[in-house]
């Protein structure tokens, strides 16, 4: 087999087209090429080309996961699962892991703080960013810094209730209200001191 033209792609100026015996094969970005060693007229026997296949498929697959992480913050767990689902083995997930959080696009304790971030100004109780934070797979410790630095829960409680209030079923039902509150994770003292009200839920 003699690869029989390079060519580089029109959607996609980094990777460039491999043709084998005058067949599209495979394609490698231009640094894959160049550390390969790729060059017009080259032969190449089938153990040769079954892993320039796979690097070609493994690079693929790293510019997709890439481009799914710079999207917006994952975390560790998260980015593995993708890589899961899109059937990498092991050891490349690992590899993939080690690269982009060397490059800091993985960081676990970045994408905590800014999931505390969004799910704080909807409202949500330190009950309820724990549990979310720890199913995404952030260890404890990382959790414990993160929280130690977010806003005040009573604050993300007054949130929460201003929004609830605009609602015609909790407005001139506080009881509702409260239940719905305590079932988001607010502990039930506070939820008394925020609404300002010994009655409810006794």
């Amino acid at each position: 087999m003699v690869i029989t033209a390079l060519k580089k792609q029109v959607k996609n100026l980094e990777r460039v087209s491999v043709f084998v015996d005058g067949r599209y094969s495979f394609s490698l970005s231009l640094n894959e090429l160049i550390t390969e060693r790729i060059r017009q007229g080259d032969e190449i026997g089938q153990a040769r080309l079954k892993k320039l296949q796979k690097i070609s498929s493994d690079g693929k697959l790293k510019a997709r996961a890439l481009v799914w992480l710079i999207n917006r913050p994952h975390s560790t767990r998260e980015f593995k699962d993708y890589l899961i689902r899109k059937k990498a083995d092991p050891e490349l997930i690992e590899k993939f892991v080690r690269d982009f959080t060397d490059r800091g696009y993985l960081n676990d304790r970045q994408y905590a703080a800014w999931l505390v971030e969004l799910r704080g100004r909807g409202g949500r109780s330190d009950r309820a960013l724990r549990a979310e934070l720890y199913k995404k797979g952030i260890g404890r410790e990382v959790i414990g810094e993160v929280m130690e630095g977010t806003q005040d829960e009573m604050e993300r409680l007054k949130i929460m209730i201003a929004k609830k209030q605009k609602l015609s079923r909790y407005k001139s039902d506080e009881l509702k209200l409260a239940k719905y509150l305590t079932s988001q994770g607010f502990s039930y003292s506070l939820v008394k001191q925020a609404l300002g009200s010994d009655d409810f839920l006794d």
